[in-house]
C-alpha cells in the first residue's frame, strides 16, 4: 500500500512536470492574468469608503454620546468592514491605497480626540483606550521593525480600545466641561487636517495625492459624527459646523489633482478640501466661545 501511494505521488509530479513543459506558455500567460484577477476582483469586493453621515448607535447606551458613537465606529470599520491598512500582500485588498488611508484617517481622528478628552478625565478604561488607538495601524501579525517580532495586530488593539471605551460609558456622568473638551479636541483635529493638506499643497506632491487626500476625508468623517454626538449631549446647534464638513465629504473626484493654483485646466482637490476644512473650524471656534460666554 505504502509502495503504491509513494508511486502515484512520484507519476502525479511527473505528470505536473510534464504539463509545465509541454505547456509553459499557457501558464506563463494564464498565470499573471489569474493573479491579476485576484487582486481585481478582491480589492473591488473589499473597497468600501464609507461616508453615512448618518450614522449613528440603534441601540440605547448608558454616559457620553460621542464614547458610543467612536465605539461603533471602531467596530464598522474593523468588523463590518474589512481594515485594510494592515493587510499583507496576499490579501488582495492590500492593493488598495484610498481605503487604507480613509480608515487611517477615522482612527487617527478618534486617537486625538480619546486622548485629549482623557487628559481631563481621572478614569483608567478611557486612559487605556486612547493609548491603544494610538497602535500603529499597519501591524498584522510582525512587527514593521527590523527585528519582525510577531506582534498584536492593529485590529485586536482597537478592539480592546472599544471594549474600554463602552465599559467607561457604563459607569460616566455626562458633564459639560468634557464636552468642550470633545469640541477642543476636534478644533485641534481639523487644525492638524488643515496643516498637512496645505503642507502638500505647497510642495505640490502630486503622486500621493489621493492618499492625503482620503486620509483628511476620513479624519473629517469622524470629526463629523463626533460633533453630530456632543451636540446630543449638550443640546446646541452644530449645523453651521457640519454643513462645510459635509460639502468636504461630498467630494468626489475620479482622480486627485494636486494642481498650480493659478492653474486654469488642472484642478487642486487638496486645496478645496483645505478650504472647507478651515471654513469648519473658523465656524467651530465661534461656537465653543459662544457656549462658553452662556454659561
Amino acid at each position: 500500500m505504502q509502495a503504491r501511494t509513494s508511486e502515484n505521488i512520484k507519476k502525479t509530479i511527473l505528470d505536473i512536470a510534464h504539463f509545465l513543459k509541454t505547456s509553459w506558455k499557457s501558464v506563463a500567460i494564464i498565470g499573471p492574468c489569474l493573479i491579476i484577477l485576484y487582486y481585481f476582483i478582491g480589492s473591488l469586493t473589499v473597497e468600501k469608503i464609507d461616508k453615512d453621515i448618518n450614522f449613528e448607535s440603534l441601540k440605547e447606551y448608558k454616559g457620553y454620546a460621542f464614547i458610543q458613537t467612536s465605539a461603533d465606529l471602531i467596530k464598522r470599520e474593523i468588523d463590518d468592514h474589512m481594515f485594510t491598512p494592515n493587510l499583507p500582500f496576499f490579501f488582495p485588498a492590500s492593493v488598495l491605497d484610498n481605503m487604507p488611508s480613509y480608515q487611517k484617517g477615522i482612527i487617527e481622528s478618534l486617537a486625538n480626540t480619546i486622548d485629549f478628552v482623557s487628559k481631563s478625565i481621572s478614569d483608567t478604561e478611557i486612559k487605556k483606550a486612547s493609548s491603544l488607538l494610538h497602535y500603529p495601524a499597519n501591524v498584522w501579525l510582525f512587527s514593521k521593525t527590523k527585528d519582525f517580532k510577531i506582534e498584536p495586530s492593529s485590529v485586536a488593539q482597537y478592539r480592546k480600545a472599544r471594549r474600554s471605551l463602552l465599559k467607561f460609558n457604563e459607569t460616566a456622568v455626562v458633564e459639560k466641561k468634557v464636552i468642550y473638551q470633545v469640541l477642543s479636541a476636534v478644533e485641534k483635529n481639523m487644525g492638524l487636517v488643515e496643516q498637512k493638506l496645505q503642507k502638500n499643497i505647497d510642495l505640490r506632491r502630486t503622486l500621493k495625492a489621493d492618499n492625503v487626500f482620503f486620509w483628511a476625508q476620513g479624519n473629517l468623517y469622524a470629526d463629523f459624527l463626533l460633533l453630530k454626538s456632543a451636540q446630543k449631549d449638550l443640546m446646541f446647534d452644530s449645523s453651521s459646523v457640519l454643513r462645510p464638513l459635509k460639502q468636504g465629504l461630498d467630494m468626489k473626484p475620479l482622480f486627485v489633482r494636486n494642481g498650480k493654483i493659478n492653474s486654469t485646466t488642472t484642478p487642486n482637490h487638496l486645496l478645496t478640501l483645505a478650504y472647507f476644512t478651515l471654513k469648519a473650524r473658523t465656524e467651530l471656534n465661534r461656537q465653543i466661545e459662544e457656549l462658553k460666554n452662556a454659561d
